[in-house]
């Protein structure tokens, strides 16, 4: 059964606080990604030059209900990987020292020199299909796309989940060596917000319009 997500009220999510330290920073309103690829409506990017990509799960591969505490049924194939932002030029981290609403929030914002296990990230397979995934974080929850939120923060992407379900299931696309990933059932693609300040500066959500620089995406396996 789908979590109680109606129960996220625009109210708790702007006022939920961060851990000290962090600076806290209301989201700026900030001008819609740029995009020229896909439509976030249009179900087939292709004519636009995207391709469905099925990522390489091979010899990295575990068994996703292996993976604790979430307990994820199936046999779907996971491995491992780095998710760069090529428009922000920094990793994407689950920020696991935020708290509330905002707890495990993806966010570009870690260099090379810098990158640990808040970075890695198992891609896993949905349905036998390694273009279709799942995202599972080091926190052990699934990358979610909070459509429930408002706002600035609709469609934020953070860790907990604990059932592949419509918010967390991504489709694989490329273009000349870019990827770009696209919620299956809004059609929103992941996108990395710039435009944000403070602790929401690169926050990585899941209602980019369109497949453009700010959604494009390195996926690298880790070592």
């Amino acid at each position: 059964m789908r979590r109680a997500r109606g129960l996220l009220s625009a109210a708790v999510v702007l006022t939920a606080m961060l851990v000290p330290g962090v600076a806290h920073a209301e989201p700026s309103p900030g001008a819609s990604p740029p995009g020229t690829a896909a439509a976030a409506g249009d179900d087939d990017p292709a004519p636009h030059g995207l391709k469905r990509t099925p990522l390489d799960l091979g010899d990295g591969g575990v068994q996703a209900n292996a993976l604790a505490p979430t307990g994820i049924p199936g046999t779907s194939t996971c491995r491992r990987y780095y998710l760069f932002s090529h428009r922000a030029a920094r990793y994407i981290s689950e920020e696991q020292g935020y708290t509330g609403s905002n707890k495990n929030m993806l966010r570009a914002r870690q260099t090379t020199d810098g990158l640990g296990t808040w970075e890695h990230f198992s891609l896993c397979s949905f349905n036998g299909r390694s273009d279709l995934i799942f995202i599972q974080a080091t926190s052990g929850y699934l990358v979610t796309a909070e459509y429930g939120y408002s706002g600035n923060l609709k469609g934020m992407l953070r860790g907990r989940g604990e059932w592949p379900s419509d918010w967390e299931i991504f489709e694989v696309w490329s273009d000349a060596g870019k990827y770009f990933l696209r919620n299956q059932a809004t059609k929103g693609w992941v996108s990395v917000r710039v435009d944000m300040t403070g602790s929401y500066l690169n926050m990585v959500r899941g209602n980019g319009t369109s497949a453009g620089p700010w959604e494009q995406l390195g996926i690298t396996p880790v070592a």
